[in-house]
């Protein structure tokens, strides 16, 4: 049966860039919401407007239908789950926990496997969007588990991200899948900047750059990100470029898992690097783009 925002409640982990509007979103569809985050004072807004604060994890999983963490990395994922107050230590049987993150596949098969011994569902539900697109409560996602639990969790997936992709019945699937989404846009991100520094360098009229480039990457995010690379606008960052390099990291480890070498991906991850010990950290991702036009 699916969720039913009257009764089913909703517990929301990581109230960060993205978690916040999602849950913000939540909340306005309906669903009775409690909330957990390191920092509590992130959780003003959505106090003030309904939703319950927890002290813990475990406080906010307590009596919960669902719970969804929205976290930096594996680490701190696996940490609200597994640790003294994390959710697995007071969630309820056949209550479902939704990954947001964008994690490692291998930590989406271990919490399935975490939440299957504890008669509870694990759902890997990655989002895709920068937080324009997350205020706005019209993120994608890509979600994997057991069908059942996917069809009694829509509702409340749909709330933040009406676009719903199945990506299969292993969790590992969805974050694949997100790695993947990721690893093509980095690649648009890497072509974009060399491009403009081939113009740049070579004196070609920027607009007509800007121009030609924008019509060819002619999907809005990515047409989005011609514009704050030519016009080297970093801030405000809407994916930080520290949360980009961990992202580049999973890519390259799953590639490894499978036998494959990433060479782009690796590349990329070199000017990253360049990029934050450049002063960039804290800057959006695409500002990595900058070190092939110095």
């Amino acid at each position: 049966m699916a969720a039913d925002s009257n009764t089913q409640k909703v517990a929301f982990i990581g109230l960060g860039r993205m978690g916040e509007p999602m849950a913000t979103h939540v909340l306005k569809a309906g669903f009775p919401l409690t909330v957990w985050n390191r920092t509590p004072q992130k959780a003003d807004s959505l106090v003030a407007s309904g939703a319950t604060l927890a002290k813990s994890p475990a406080e906010a999983a307590a009596g919960a239908d669902f719970v969804i963490s929205s976290l930096m990395d594996d680490e701190a994922v696996l940490a609200i789950a597994t640790g003294r107050k994390g959710i697995l230590a007071s969630l309820r049987p056949f209550a479902i926990h939704i990954g947001a993150s964008t994690v490692s596949p291998k930590l989406a098969d271990k919490l399935e496997r975490l939440h299957r011994n504890r008669k509870t569902h694990y759902l890997a539900g990655p989002v895709l969007g920068r937080p324009t697109a997350a205020d706005a409560g019209q993120l994608m996602t890509f979600v994997a588990g057991d069908a059942a639990p996917i069809e009694r969790a829509r509702p409340v997936i749909a709330s933040y991200a009406p676009t719903i992709i199945v990506a299969g019945q292993q969790p590992q699937a969805a974050n694949v899948a997100k790695l993947l989404a990721n690893f093509t846009l980095a690649s648009a991100l890497d072509l974009i900047g060399q491009s403009l520094a081939l113009a740049e360098k070579s004196k070609l009229d920027p607009r007509l750059a800007i121009q030609m480039l924008s019509g060819f990457f002619g999907i809005p995010a990515v047409k989005e990100y011609v514009t704050r690379i030519a016009e080297r606008d970093f801030d405000p960052p809407g994916f930080e470029i520290a949360v980009g390099l961990k992202d580049i990291e999973l890519m390259i480890a799953a590639a490894h898992d499978v036998n494959l070498k990433l060479t782009n991906a690796e590349a990329i991850r070199t000017k990253i690097r360049a990029a934050i010990r450049s002063g960039l950290r804290g800057k959006d991702w695409s500002s990595f783009t900058n070190i092939d036009r110095r």
